[in-house]
């Protein structure tokens, strides 16, 4: 009886451990986790800009996001690593869904190219090869504290993929991200909302900046709702075989982001594999 109450105990340990510590790909983070993290990172925002030309003018957006570490922590934490590793750096609004009033970032990258050779801009495909069980209702995330996050005008949200080549039993989401372009973009059933629009400006090259705006600008809403793309070669990598097409909206629009405030980012738990 004391032996099996020492094996009990020892287990119990070994529970609180790996809860307080670890946040598979394969589960949702406890409760514990969630408060944990609220106290160690709170209040986490991030810069997202995006660059690009309208009539013949630079134009650079800046938007600042509060992140929802507390309604949707395995997607912001994915989101803040990979924000971190510079993975949506030179990425691109590529493209636009109608129906549903989003665009998508993250997935393709436009760099100099090394098949036509220097000066040469060519996209490249943008690998994001680690999932994690999507914060969706369909994969029965239950409701956090404060609710689901909803969609909002600007809000990011996990793009969600339903099969991967390893045969996830679960809804996954990876690291490429929509971008809301109205607030009834979609639901939460298979779409997991990490971060709010706190505030945005947008910047001439002539010098002249707007004040701030609680809605996307007019004129890159109408280029990227425009009907016309222009096809694309995409390189997976570096290499000199063309691997496919993609038809991509004009003109180009260059997403960079950085994490804001002074927080030791290197405590966050991994995510994924």
């Amino acid at each position: 009886m004391k032996k099996l109450f020492v094996l009990l105990i020892i287990a119990v340990m070994l529970v609180t451990l790996c809860s307080c510590s670890y946040a598979p790909s394969t589960r949702f983070m406890s409760k514990a986790q969630v408060r944990q993290l609220a106290k160690e990172f709170d209040d986490p925002q991030a810069e997202l800009t995006i660059n690009y030309e309208v009539n013949n003018k630079a134009v650079e957006v800046k938007i600042t996001y509060k992140l929802l570490l507390t309604q949707a922590p395995l997607a912001t934490i994915r989101f803040i690593q990979l924000v971190n590793d510079g993975f949506y750096d030179d990425t691109l609004l590529d493209s636009y869904n109608s129906n549903y009033k989003y665009a998508l970032f993250g997935r393709y990258l436009y760099k100099e190219s090394k098949v036509q050779g220097a000066g040469e801009m060519e996209y490249y495909q943008n690998p994001c090869d680690v999932t994690f069980k999507g914060e969706f209702k369909s994969n029965r995330y239950k409701q956090p504290q404060e609710g689901y996050a909803q969609f909002k005008m600007m809000s990011l949200a996990m793009y969600h993929e339903d099969w991967t080549e390893d045969n996830n039993t679960f809804d996954s989401a990876n690291g490429y991200v929509i971008m809301a372009l109205s607030s009834k973009t979609l639901n939460s059933d298979n779409y997991a909302v990490f971060a709010d629009m706190i505030s945005a400006t947008v910047k001439y090259a002539d010098g002249e900046e707007s004040a701030p705006f609680t809605n996307f600008p007019s004129d890159i809403h109408t280029q990227l709702t425009q009907s016309s793309t222009i096809s694309r070669d995409v390189y997976e990598d570096d290499s000199e075989v063309n691997s496919s097409k993609v038809s991509i909206k004009s003109p180009n629009f260059i997403v960079h982001i950085r994490m804001l405030g002074n927080y030791d980012w290197s405590k966050l738990p991994s995510i994924g594999k």
